[in-house]
């Protein structure tokens, strides 16, 4: 059974806070798909989901490297995590040609932006995370807005979904945001 919960992020520091927490609850060989339009936030969640589980590095879209792999302290419930950026694939036989499968283990975290591009050559997901844009609200019929209005100020929706078993007994705690 699949389970999903649908939040809406108001701004940076909500989708902070939901990393944090989404955190609490991901385990050694969780497989988490990130989806969204370019600019939704997949690799600032992973940002933030990275320094919840203590690392204080830079983190940078892989979107070019395809993979960025952190060494994780002895706190976190990985030894790694590893993120990938797929968006730039074309076929996805290019995974299995990367060598990327090999990534996939029981100690690490991986999480995959651009999933869709690689489909039927991934493994199978304990999480989807779907983060999309909220329509701006202050744009009047004439396309001048009301207030000033950053493209980073726009709230964000989330929809995570719980695809695993062990994701779905996990996901109830993540309600309480």
């Amino acid at each position: 059974m699949t389970f999903f919960l649908t939040l809406k992020l108001e701004d940076e520091t909500a989708t902070a806070e939901l990393a944090r927490k989404v955190s609490r609850q991901l385990q050694a060989g969780d497989v988490v798909f990130l989806s969204g339009d370019l600019g939704a936030g997949k690799t600032t969640f992973t940002r933030h989901l990275i320094s919840a589980f203590g690392l204080n590095t830079k983190v940078k879209s892989p979107t070019y490297t395809l993979l960025e792999t952190y060494d994780l302290p002895e706190t976190a419930p990985a030894k790694t995590l590893h993120h990938f950026d797929l968006y730039r694939l074309t076929d996805p036989r290019e995974w299995y040609s990367a060598g990327f499968d090999e990534s996939i283990n029981d100690a690490a975290i991986i999480v995959i932006e651009w999933a869709e591009k690689a489909e039927g050559a991934l493994p199978k997901p304990d999480w989807r995370i779907h983060l999309t844009h909220d329509e701006p609200k202050d744009i009047e019929d004439d396309n001048t807005q009301t207030e000033p209005c950053a493209y980073f100020d726009v709230a964000r929706f989330v929809v995570i979904e719980a695809v695993s078993e062990r994701a779905g007994k996990r996901i109830g705690a993540l309600k309480a945001l």
